[in-house]
């Protein structure tokens, strides 16, 4: 992560947009396809696959983490919490997902005690992209009022007091330090809370998160895409080179076609989020991001079956199956809150809606939508 940051490929949040032709959240998603994708080495003369392990502990750290902080963090939070992450590379993790509620936030379990000057953080999460070699942790959990409400953490290079974290070992993703963390009355100070509702500092980076998400997926699908291809056409079954069967060569061309498709509209939306930053507080633009990160999950789901089903044998050898992540897509098809897009859409609305007691303080209702 430090050597993506010393080249602006970590984080893309504290850096001057007039330094890039194009807009942060499509730099941001340029960067996602290129690293699960893989490059050409001039060098070598060969292509160097993309790893999605190194994606998700770029998007845990570089977006999941620093957007919300960038959000509400006041001055000094951003010199203590953003810009060590942001600017200098330091690993970042966002805690959300639970033992019990797993992504459902309203059964969020997590308690985020205020005692004093400390708030004091008791509960577990689980599934958290670089929970056990992370700096620093946005930790969400429900204040003492009930509502929800985010909290970041030192971990003081995982030494801190009562702060525990285990690997979690995935069916793909070998490379990614995925964990559970227990919070055993851990105590930060007071002014390590971010101020505002929990629900909208989380719901700030969902929107981008789906739309990273979906360029990771694409990008892994044109990995698995340009093996399955070149393999086809290299290797001879009796007597004849793979894609001449139309067996082979029929699903590699449709899930092509798919790709193309798909990468249009990622590209569109991220034009139009750079364009608008108000559309990432639309409920619609919400639904719309999920809807292509489900359906560009599933094409890289489907294309490691095809890439699979291309080499044989070789898919059950180690060398190769990691080496191409066959199982990777198995990890994030449907993941990270996939089944509550419904609910989520509807909490954004009656969050954004809430009366107030007082005129003057309601919040505005958002509603914007994309064509």
């Amino acid at each position: 992560m430090k050597k993506l940051s010393d080249h602006g490929y970590y984080s893309t949040i504290m850096q001057e947009d007039d330094d890039y032709e194009i807009g942060r959240i499509m730099r941001n998603a340029l960067i996602a396809y290129a690293l699960c994708g893989g490059r050409w080495s001039e060098y070598s003369e060969r292509y160097i696959a993309g790893n999605w392990s190194i994606e998700m502990g770029r998007l845990a750290g570089g977006t999941l983490y620093c957007n919300p902080v960038d959000y509400k963090a006041n001055q000094y939070q951003r010199e203590q919490f953003l810009k060590p992450v942001a600017v200098d590379g330091k690993i970042a993790a966002s805690a959300m997902t639970e033992f019990n509620a797993g992504s459902d936030i309203f059964s969020m379990e997590n308690r985020l005690i205020e005692e004093d000057d400390e708030v004091v953080i008791k509960g577990k999460k689980v599934f958290i992209t670089n929970g056990m070699i992370a700096n620093y942790i946005i930790v969400y959990g429900r204040l003492n009022n009930g509502q929800l409400g985010a909290v970041i953490i030192d971990t003081k290079n995982q030494h801190l007091n009562n702060f525990r974290a285990a690997r979690v070992y995935t069916y793909g993703m070998r490379d990614a330090f995925v964990s559970r963390l227990i919070f055993d009355r851990v105590k930060v100070p007071k002014a390590n809370l971010l101020q505002g509702n929990g629900l909208d500092i989380m719901f700030h980076q969902l929107t981008e998160e789906r739309l990273i998400i979906s360029a990771e997926a694409l990008g892994d699908t044109m990995k698995k895409l340009l093996f399955s291809h070149t393999w086809a056409i290299n290797r001879e079954q009796f007597d004849r080179r793979l894609h001449k069967y139309q067996v082979i060569r029929f699903p590699i061309s449709e899930n092509i076609r798919q790709l193309n498709l798909l990468i249009a509209a990622l590209i569109q939306y991220a034009r139009e989020l750079d364009d608008r930053p108000e559309l990432g507080a639309s409920k619609v633009m919400a639904a719309n991001t999920m809807g292509l990160k489900i359906q560009t999950t599933e094409l890289a789901f489907e294309s490691s079956i095809h890439c699979f089903r291309t080499l044989g044998g070789r898919g059950f050898i180690r060398q190769y199956s990691n080496q191409i992540g066959l199982l990777d897509p198995y990890c994030m098809i449907h993941g990270g809150g996939s089944n509550y897009v419904l609910e989520d859409s509807e909490s954004r609305r009656l969050f954004k809606t809430k009366p107030s007691n007082k005129k003057q303080d309601a919040i505005p209702r958002i509603d914007l939508f994309f064509e």
